[in-house]
């Protein structure tokens, strides 16, 4: 048994999550009855294959969705995956569409495009993806391609359903990419769009209770009821999408945890294949246990990650992770008459910085001694 296997064993649990699990009850757009089926036979059949259903099993933050123990069934308080999000944006496409009136094919193209728009991921969604990226040249989007176009192991499913209800992939491919020509284009495209809504509405679920979430609902009918676009309600949607990434993407223990998953595999990556990318979590884990026992045990022992880690696996302390960082801005100067004003609006910076595990737990812990 590795070393790493040997730390690991001590405790397994997978139903974990939230950082902040003390959250009252969320709104009600954010739960899914499992067997929920979309009025429209074409939605409903593409909500049905196995691509999608796979998605089911793909968590949606990560090993994020790790760091703490589930306590209970509520949105808050449970891990959300990659198929309930796909879902959520495809409702948000159909109530766009609803109140503009469009037709039966522009609400379709519309609303696949929310359900397949995340087809691609991996398991453990982005935690693992820069390695399958580094070793392997597989990342969400080439996957997803791949899906969608029947060269995959899921054969051509997906084409067919939508070859069956009259719909153009290329289509559907082309909003999914924001590279649409369409007058409703920018539902995917912009920097605001149904994808980023949806998905920072439901991270928001994990963070501080001080602050209101933005309902993606309110602000997709304000998009649609309105000619002119909704900018008070959008700058304070972006206002939140920086917070979210500050208070949840990007925090700290949800870096360690990525960064321990990620020198897991690094250091076992003769176990791993490309093909692994399109397993599922329960799959992964079938195959690589240790690297779910991993979170388990730095879950239980975070104040002590640092003594444990430096003296058993020293090499996992010297793994470099590339950090993320970003800055979401709102230029007050930009007037918004049309969708294109939207990325001259809402701004962002992304940077990175290359630190170490061994670093981000020390500064963490450095962090947590200051405040208490």
């Amino acid at each position: 048994m590795n070393r790493i296997a040997f730390i690991a064993e001590e405790r397994s649990d997978w139903d974990t999550l939230p950082l902040f699990p003390d959250l009252p009850p969320c709104p009600r757009h954010f739960e899914q009855d499992d067997g929920e089926i979309f009025e429209d036979p074409f939605l409903a059949e593409l909500a049905l294959t196995a691509p999608l259903q796979r998605l089911k099993q793909i968590g949606f933050l990560g090993a994020l969705d790790y760091v703490r123990f589930s306590n209970g069934f509520q949105s808050h308080r449970r891990r959300h995956n990659r198929y309930e999000h796909s879902v959520g944006v495809a409702e948000l496409a159909l109530l766009y569409a609803d109140i503009r009136g469009l037709n039966r094919k522009e609400t379709r193209i519309l609303a696949a495009a929310g359900l397949l728009h995340d087809i691609g991921h991996g398991p453990l969604s982005h935690t693992l993806e820069p390695i399958f990226k580094s070793e392997f040249d597989i990342s969400h989007h080439r996957s997803g391609d791949n899906i969608l176009y029947g060269r995959s192991p899921f054969g051509n499913e997906i084409i067919e359903v939508l070859s069956a209800y009259g719909i153009d992939l290329d289509e559907v491919a082309a909003m999914i990419e924001g590279q649409h020509d369409g007058e409703h284009a920018y539902l995917f495209s912009s920097p605001i769009n149904l994808d980023t809504i949806e998905g920072i509405s439901r991270s928001r679920v994990f963070a501080a209770k001080s602050h209101r979430i933005v309902d993606p609902r309110r602000l997709v009918v304000a998009l649609a009821e309105n000619e002119e676009l909704p900018t008070s309600l959008m700058d304070e949607f972006w206002r939140m999408k920086h917070e979210v990434y500050n208070l949840v993407i990007h925090n700290a223990w949800g870096l360690i945890f990525d960064g321990l998953a990620q020198a897991y595999m690094h250091h076992n990556i003769d176990e791993f294949s490309s093909d692994d990318f399109l397993k599922t979590e329960d799959q992964l884990r079938h195959k690589q246990p240790t690297l779910f026992h991993i979170f388990a045990w730095a879950k239980t022992s975070q104040r002590r990650a640092y003594y444990r880690v430096s003296e058993m696996v020293p090499e996992v302390l010297d793994f470099s992770l590339r950090a993320p960082k970003r800055e979401f801005t709102v230029n007050s100067d930009v007037q918004m008459h049309r969708p294109a004003d939207l990325s001259r609006r809402y701004q962002q910076q992304k940077s990175f910085r290359d630190i170490t595990i061994g670093q981000l737990v020390t500064s963490q812990r450095e962090l947590e001694t200051v405040c208490a």
